[in-house]
């Protein structure tokens, strides 16, 4: 029996690290938290492309707009996104707490299908979603440059030099 618990021991540890690494793996590529997105902004499950982050005078002034909903603005960052639908896709912003979620122009979110309400009066919503870091390019590597071919030195013309060639 003692045989048998130490397997069953090894194999639940086993089980477990390669749990732990799988989910390392994932964090490496994506990012999951929670934002806040305006009623009219959420499209669940759908790519938001982050244009940019906004400077903090225009930070500011939005999230004191929202009286007294974000306690410490200078916790929150204020992002402008494009939402993936229809031909020209769609414009607009949400806010991410500093602490919960790491986001960069570039970068792709998707929100999931749940949200909860933050502020029903203000139109604001909770809700969980994943960032995922712009690609970056794969550098093209440059051709060698490939060294000349000697052409061969100058033969001297079948005619001779007095011009007496078949053409001459």
């Amino acid at each position: 029996m003692k045989k048998g618990a130490l397997a069953a021991t090894a194999v639940a540890i086993g089980t477990g690290a390669a749990t732990t690494n799988v989910a390392a793996q994932e964090n490496d590529e994506d990012e999951t938290g929670e934002i806040v997105v305006s009623g009219h902004d959420y499209y669940p499950e759908e790519e938001l492309e982050v244009i940019s982050e906004m400077e903090t005078g225009t930070r500011d002034e939005i999230l004191e707009s929202y009286e007294d909903e974000f306690d410490d603005i200078d916790d929150w960052d204020v992002y402008v996104m494009r939402i993936d639908i229809g031909t020209a896709g769609k414009l607009g912003h949400f806010f991410v707490d500093n602490d919960d979620l790491v986001v960069s122009a570039g970068d792709t979110v998707t929100m999931n299908g749940t949200a909860s309400i933050r502020n029903a009066e203000l139109n604001l919503l909770e809700v969980d979603a994943t960032a995922t870091e712009e690609e970056e390019p794969e550098e093209e590597e440059e051709p060698e440059e490939e060294e000349p071919e000697e052409e061969p030195e100058d033969e001297e013309p079948d005619d001779d030099e007095n011009g007496n060639g078949i053409f001459s």
